[in-house]
This record gives C-alpha cells, sequence and structure tokens, in this order.
C-alpha cells in the first residue's frame, strides 16, 4: 500500500491524516498484538504514576498545618497568667479588634519528657473550633468534669466514667477529646472559667497589618510580658512539599524512561523489517516516526490511566493510617491536583519520547538495511564524551554555586539544577564507559568477549540501562555521603537516645541548660523513688547520673544567662554548638561500661565516646553566667569558663545522644570548683522494656514531680546508610535484570547458533554473568564518582563536614552489586533454547 493518497482529486502527497490515520491503526494493532513484549515499559510507568499520586498525597498531607494553634484565626496574644489585669487586658483587645476567643491553660506534670496542658475552652468559641473534636462522650459542663486525649487517657489509664486525679482535683472522666490540627497535642480539658490560676491565657483574634498599626497608632499596647503570635509563613516556595515531590517524580521519570528506551529499541529492532517494507510502500521517515510515537504515546496513555486508578485505590487505603503518622485530620480529597495532572501529563510524554529515541534511529537506517534486519549505527564515541564532558562542568559549577549559597540559607533550585546537569553527563558518558571496556576486554576469553561486543554493539538500549542503574547508584551514594555529614558533627550529636532496654528518671539540675526545680525529691522520697522504679522495671542495675554544678550561680535563672550545670561549647561555632547532656565520670559510671581508671590520664577533663571531639578547637566547658555574654564573644572568664579542656576518647562510652556519652572528670570537677548533684539514674533490664513496665516508671515519677525518657524513634547513621544502600542496589539489580533479559532476547539468535556449534552451558552462563556484572560495575563507578563530584562542589572549602567516607556502603556498591549481578547471571542462565532452528519471519 502506498501512502500517497487521492481523495475527491486532490492529491496530498504525504497522505495527509488519512495517512497518519492508518498509521496510528497500525500501531494500536502493534499495541493489542505485542502488549506482553511490552509489559515491561507499561508496568514502569504504571508504578511511577501510581508511586507519584500516593507520593503527592502523602507529601502533601503529612505537614502539619501551618495555623495549628490559631484556629480560624490569625493572630493570638499569650499572655501570662499572672497579670493582676486580665479582664481589663481582654477589653482593651476587643475594643481594638472585634471578636475575640479566650484560651485558659496550665501546664500538667504526666511524669514523662513529653508535656500535656489542663485548657479550659469552650467547646463552641468562635475561632477555636478547629482546634477541638470530641471523639466520644461529651464536653465537660460542670466544675468537677473533664475530657482527656486519647493518649492522655492511656498515660493515666482512666476511660470515661472513672475519676482523674491528674491535677491534684478529683474530676470525673465524660469524655475523649482531640486537637484535629494537632494529634500529638496532648491536653485535659475543663469548662471555661475552671481554671483558677492558669499559667498562661491564649486571645484570638482576626485582624491585618492595617489593623495592627492603627491600633498601635491609636496608643494600644500589648500587656506587658504579652506575646503577639501570627501563623508562620514560608518565603521559599523551594521547600514545598509539592515542589520536592515533582523534582522526585522528574528524577524517577527519568530513570523510567531510560529502561522505557531500551525496551522500545528493542521492539523497534524486532519490527525493523516491517519498518522497511512501510518505507519501501511509500512511507515517509515522518510516517515511521509517527508509527513508533503513537505506540508509545498508547503504552503511556494505559500506563498512566492504571496507575492512576491504583495510586488513587493506595491513597484511599493508607489516609486513616497517615492520620495517625501526620499527627493531625486530613480531608481524604485534599490532593495537590496540579501536580497529580502534571504527573500523569509527564509520565505520557516520558513514554512518548521514549518511543521518539528509537524511531530516529530507525528512520536512519535506508530502507535495504532495514529488510535486511541489521541495527542503526550507534552515536559517534566523540560526540557523547563532548557533550557529557560539557554537562558535568555546568553540573559541578552550578552545584558549587549552591554550595556557597548554602550558608544564606538558599541554593534550592542552583542545586536542583546541578544535580540534574551531572544526572545528565552520566547519561551521555555511559555509552562511552561500555565501548572503553568493551575495547579493555579484546584479550579476553570469548565468552567475555562476545558479551563486551554485545553490549557495545547495542549501546543504544544499554547505554541508556547503564544511566538508569547510574540514577540509583548517585541518589543511594548522595544519601549515604550526605547522612555521614549530617552524623558526624559531634557537636550537635544526632542519633538514637537510648537502647530498648534502659530508661532514666530525671531529678535534680537539668543537663539541657535549664535551672534547678524549686524542690526536686531528696532523701527519703529520692530513695523511694529509686526503689520503686527498679522494682517496676525488675532490675537491679542502677547507676546514679551527676551533673557538675557551679555553686556560684545555682540561684541564677537561665532567662538572665545563670546555669549551674556544666556544658561543652565550641567558641567558634554559633550554630548548634551545644554538646548535650555532661554527666560526671564517677567510679560507679566508669565501671558500669568497664573502663579502668588507669587507662585514663590523671590530667584528662572530659571523656568521651563521640570520635573527632578530642581534635577539635575552641572548645570550652561553660559553668555559669558567661551564658548571657554568649560564647567565644567576650573571652572566657574563668569564674563560669574553661578554655581548651583536655579530652580523651573511649570507646567503652555508649553512643546514645541521652547516654553519658561525654562525661567530665573527677579531675575537673575538683580543678574548678564544681560540686556533684544527683541528676536522675540510669535503669539497665536484661530485656526490652515494655509498656506497662515504662507506665509503671512514669506513674511513679510522677507523684515525685520527676520524668523519664525511654528509647525514641530516631534511627541511627547504620540505619540509614544501609537502607540507601540496599535500596539503591535493589533498584540497580532491577534495571540490570530488564536490561539483561532485554540484550540476550535480542541476541538470541546469536545464542542459537552458539548452541549449535556445541557452545556449553558455562559460555552460556558466562556471556549472562560478564553482561551483567560488567553493568553493574560501571554504574557502580560512574555513579560513585558523578555523586562526590556533586558532594565535593556542593561542601567546597568546608569538606571537612563531609567527614569519613561511608566505605562500608561504597564497598557494597563497587564490590557487592557487581558480584551479586554476576553471581545472578551465572544462576539463572546456561538453559538450552527451546528452537535451534532459525526465527520465522512475522
Amino acid at each position: 500500500m502506498s501512502t500517497l493518497i487521492v481523495q475527491d482529486g486532490v492529491e496530498l502527497g504525504d497522505g495527509g491524516w488519512v495517512a497518519r490515520r492508518a498509521m496510528a491503526r497500525w500501531a494500536w494493532r502493534l499495541f493489542r498484538r505485542e502488549w506482553r513484549q511490552q509489559l515491561l515499559v507499561l508496568a514502569l510507568v504504571t508504578v511511577g504514576v501510581a508511586a507519584t499520586i500516593l507520593g503527592a498525597a502523602v507529601a502533601t498531607n503529612t505537614p502539619i498545618p501551618s495555623d495549628v494553634g490559631f484556629g480560624s484565626a490569625n493572630h493570638a496574644v499569650i499572655i501570662p497568667g499572672s497579670d493582676p489585669h486580665l479582664t481589663a487586658d481582654f477589653a482593651a483587645i476587643r475594643a481594638h479588634f472585634g471578636t475575640i476567643e479566650v484560651i485558659e491553660s496550665e501546664n500538667l506534670s504526666t511524669g514523662t519528657v513529653n508535656t500535656a496542658e489542663l485548657r479550659a475552652q469552650d467547646p463552641n468559641g468562635v475561632y477555636g473550633r478547629p482546634m477541638l473534636s470530641l471523639v466520644s462522650g461529651r464536653y465537660p459542663v460542670g466544675a468537677r468534669e473533664v475530657d482527656l486525649t486519647q493518649g492522655l487517657a492511656s498515660t493515666y489509664e482512666v476511660y470515661i466514667g472513672d475519676t482523674w486525679h491528674g491535677d491534684g482535683q478529683a474530676r470525673r472522666v465524660v469524655g475523649l477529646v482531640e486537637n484535629p490540627q494537632n494529634l500529638a497535642d496532648e491536653f485535659a480539658l475543663v469548662a471555661p472559667g475552671q481554671l483558677g490560676t492558669p499559667t498562661q491565657v491564649t486571645v484570638l483574634f482576626k485582624a491585618t497589618t492595617s489593623s495592627i498599626d492603627t491600633a498601635q497608632a491609636a496608643g494600644f499596647q500589648l500587656p506587658r510580658g504579652a506575646i503577639l503570635q501570627t501563623p508562620p509563613t514560608s518565603s521559599d516556595s523551594l521547600i514545598n512539599p509539592s515542589v520536592i515531590v515533582l523534582v522526585l517524580d522528574t528524577f524517577g521519570l527519568l530513570l523510567i524512561g531510560l529502561v522505557a528506551i531500551a525496551g522500545f529499541t528493542v521492539m523497534a529492532q524486532r519490527r525493523t523489517r516491517a519498518l522497511g517494507i512501510l518505507g519501501s510502500l511509500g512511507a515517509t521517515d515522518r510516517h515511521v516516526r509517527f508509527v513508533l510515537m503513537a505506540n508509545g504515546a498508547v503504552v503511556g496513555v494505559v500506563a498512566t490511566l492504571i496507575g492512576a486508578a491504583l495510586g488513587s485505590l493506595g491513597w484511599f487505603a493508607y489516609h486513616p493510617h497517615l492520620e495517625t503518622s501526620a499527627n493531625h485530620r486530613i480531608a481524604l480529597f485534599h490532593l495537590p491536583w496540579w501536580l497529580i495532572g502534571t504527573a500523569m501529563a509527564l509520565a505520557i510524554v516520558t513514554a512518548i519520547v521514549a518511543a521518539q529515541w528509537p524511531a530516529r534511529a530507525s528512520v536512519r537506517l535506508p530502507i535495504v538495511a532495514a529488510l535486511s534486519g541489521r541495527p542503526a549505527p550507534p552515536i559517534e564515541k566523540q560526540l557523547s564524551s563532548l557533550r557529557g564532558g560539557v554537562l558535568l562542568a555546568i553540573g559541578v559549577a552550578v552545584t558549587a554555586v549552591a554550595g556557597e549559597s548554602k550558608a544564606h540559607g538558599g541554593g534550592q533550585l542552583p542545586l536542583v539544577v546541578g544535580i540534574v546537569a551531572l544526572v545528565a553527563g552520566s547519561l551521555f558518558l555511559a555509552p562511552v564507559a561500555i565501548t572503553t571496556l568493551a575495547d579493555f576486554g579484546q584479550r579476553a576469553p570469548i565468552a567475555v568477549r562476545l558479551a563486551l561486543r554485545d553490549l557495545s554493539r547495542y549501546r543504544a538500549r544499554s547505554g541508556s540501562a547503564l544511566g538508569a542503574i547510574c540514577i540509583s547508584v548517585i541518589i543511594a551514594v548522595i544519601i549515604c555521603v550526605a547522612a555521614t555529614a549530617r552524623f558526624s558533627n559531634v557537636l550537635d550529636f544526632a542519633g538514637p537516645n537510648l537502647p530498648a532496654n534502659q530508661l532514666i528518671v530525671y531529678v535534680g539540675c537539668s543537663t539541657d541548660g535549664g535551672q534547678c526545680p524549686s524542690s526536686p525529691p531528696t532523701g527519703a522520697k529520692a530513695a523511694t523513688l529509686r526503689s520503686d522504679v527498679a522494682a517496676s522495671l525488675g532490675t537491679h542495675d542502677v547507676l546514679t547520673l551527676d551533673s557538675a554544678v557551679n555553686p556560684r550561680t545555682t540561684n541564677i535563672p537561665a532567662s538572665q544567662g545563670g546555669n549551674p550545670t556544666a556544658t561543652l561549647f565550641q567558641a567558634s561555632a554559633h550554630d548548634n554548638n551545644y554538646s548535650g547532656p555532661l554527666y560526671v565520670a564517677t567510679p560507679a559510671l566508669l565501671d558500669l561500661y568497664g573502663i579502668n581508671q588507669r587507662d585514663i590520664d590523671s590530667t584528662t577533663d572530659i571523656l568521651t565516646a563521640r570520635v573527632g571531639l578530642a581534635g577539635m578547637a575552641d572548645i570550652q566547658i561553660l559553668f555559669g553566667d558567661a551564658y548571657s555574654q554568649g560564647p567565644g564573644i567576650s573571652g572566657c572568664p574563668p569564674v563560669s569558663c574553661f578554655n581548651s579542656p583536655k579530652m580523651q576518647t573511649l570507646s567503652n562510652l555508649p553512643t546514645g545522644t541521652s547516654a553519658p556519652n561525654t562525661v567530665i572528670t573527677e579531675h575537673a570537677v575538683h580543678t574548678l570548683g564544681l560540686q556533684l548533684v544527683a541528676t536522675g539514674w540510669l535503669f539497665q533490664t536484661a530485656r526490652t522494656l515494655t509498656p506497662v513496665q515504662i507506665n509503671d516508671a512514669r506513674q511513679a515519677a510522677s507523684r515525685v514531680g520527676a520524668t523519664i525518657e525511654t528509647k525514641s524513634s530516631e534511627i541511627g547513621l547504620s540505619q540509614l546508610t544501609s537502607w540507601a544502600t540496599a535500596g539503591g542496589i535493589l533498584l540497580a539489580l532491577g534495571v540490570l535484570a530488564m536490561t539483561v533479559g532485554l540484550i540476550r532476547s535480542e541476541t538470541a539468535g546469536d545464542l542459537r547458533i552458539l548452541t549449535a556449534t556445541g557452545a556449553s552451558s558455562s559460555t552460556r552462563r558466562t556471556l549472562t554473568a560478564t553482561t551483567a556484572g560488567a553493568m553493574a560495575l560501571l554504574g557502580g563507578l560512574l555513579g560513585t564518582a558523578v555523586a562526590y563530584l556533586a558532594c565535593v562542589a556542593f561542601f567546597g572549602s568546608t569538606l571537612g563536614e563531609l567527614g569519613h567516607p561511608p566505605l562500608a556502603d561504597l564497598l557494597f556498591i563497587l564490590v557487592g552489586m557487581p558480584l551479586a549481578a554476576t553471581i545472578a547471571g551465572w544462576s539463572f542462565a546456561g538453559r538450552e533454547p527451546s528452537v535451534l532452528a532459525r526465527r520465522p519471519l512475522e
């Protein structure tokens, strides 16, 4: 059939819309007949769209609303409850801004480090209704009634109808409530006016900036000690969950598109003769491209619709669980529709572009060569190297600009552009790496040489697949390096706080920069508390945690710069320079962790488990009113500061952020004239603590005004890097398996010839194992190199922040991944082809 059409006596040249309709119908029939051969691309695009829709819904709805704590108001005035003129203050605010709502609250001691409030609020308040929701029962109306949040009711083990004594008064629980804007807000609700001496009063109202200015011009002043608050606004639109998801979706679709290019290339190769026949009948290059692009569009549309359906079902199923983990109520259809529409359009475009890539190669192939089934010639190696080198140079420069801007809170857009340029550069270098490896394998055994030759021969698809592997490795390595840099900050220590079998009871002076409580449990009360907690946990393994206290500043409030507890600071750092708890290295503490006193230098001031802390400069021990002057600003007064303490690193000490990982020696305590004060006790059990044990310990601590701390949900560096490495390797191996399958299916004819000429199963296994191992090795090397280029460019002059390279994770990527790919290729190959005859013409 010729595409030169005559319709109503008019010659249409290239066939016009009639020819394009015929090509589209042929593309649709091609999809219906060979959808199984395109199942890989269908599955990838489907998963990409479904993951984007679910990820967009989760990322958009996970952050707590910016107006939490304001209800439907846009201003809040926080007034101290000790203000003797509260009624006059309310009248003044109402006179200038109209309707107001008053919420009274006071702190509620629960016996844990988690805070709670006793709150008096009107359930029908004009502004506070979005902050209050009834779960079950009813709202309190009398003087002896109270509602509790679910968490607070579980903490006190009371239910509706029980009597609650949490605030020192007997109140009957009549309902369960929650703050829909913040489910982590733990409070007990009483009727308005039932708090005699509130700690603070919150006044909600609506106002504009102009009305605030007008009120101040008319003489309005906030009450003494009051604070005016407004909902926070984000000035940087790039730090937005939707934008982040869109960037991740773009990277994901780029990876999918690279694998899709390989899939469409194989399909185009299978149809080379048919396309040649089409050209011999008069079809133009535009028609040939249109056929393949129409097929890509069909695949993209079908996969996008299926992915949208699966993503929506996933969101409906996960919605209740997200509310629990995000700590606020979420509307089911509160979704970023613009992002979902953009992601679906990008998925279709990705499939079309992926199909266009082999389409361009097909039209460059002469008709005679197409009829013979020969593959299209690859792109010249020099041209690909030039493009890759230019993009890498641009990526390094732009990423360096982003690194210079990070200190000022900017650089997000240059960072994204720089990483995209680096990734694009690696894509152009992937075919060059394959060709280079094939050149090095000229003297290898015949099976290895054939495998490397096939990679180079079919690098139009192996190169795109290698680029996809590089992307997965780049993401994994960047996460590992960034996590290592974050956790290597020994002053801003991060990670898990305690093991699951330890519990700390805090009494006395705080180690976090606060002041001593007014009446800490001492003597008989402290002894009773210690024995009660030990009995509830079933352990006799108890360590007393002592802090070093400056007796000269014990009574100075922390707000005036006083702090009786010795802590570590770095004078040259003004951000995150606090070291965390600093306990005293008593003989009992050293004995618990198996540290011999003879292993400690007699002049050592600080013992630490943090590698690198001992070598840091400008370290100071602060133990007094130097806090009001700021560390390192006005010198280091001897009465409250000790400069450059001698430190010693001991691996026996624990590494938990709340455990005694850094301690001050008794030598330093005596030298600085400090005193020891019991801060609390560290209890250790043989097994993981149960919820019943934790609750019993909390109740015992709550009775005397103490608090407890147990294992938090914070993850450590090893967990984070292990997950990133495992995810990157699994993703790379998945792409590798798809690619090896495509290449082996395309070279099935060569495999038949080898088998017919006597090649053993070992030869066939070597072919597949070499293909898989070579791709994994190249992907690991190229991806790691590009990732480190990005990290080095971003950190620039502050390379020290990178810390030590994550050697274990890099070994898994550079050695473990190629080895696993080689073993898998050897294990799953070797089967003799079922038919040795020539493949029939289609």
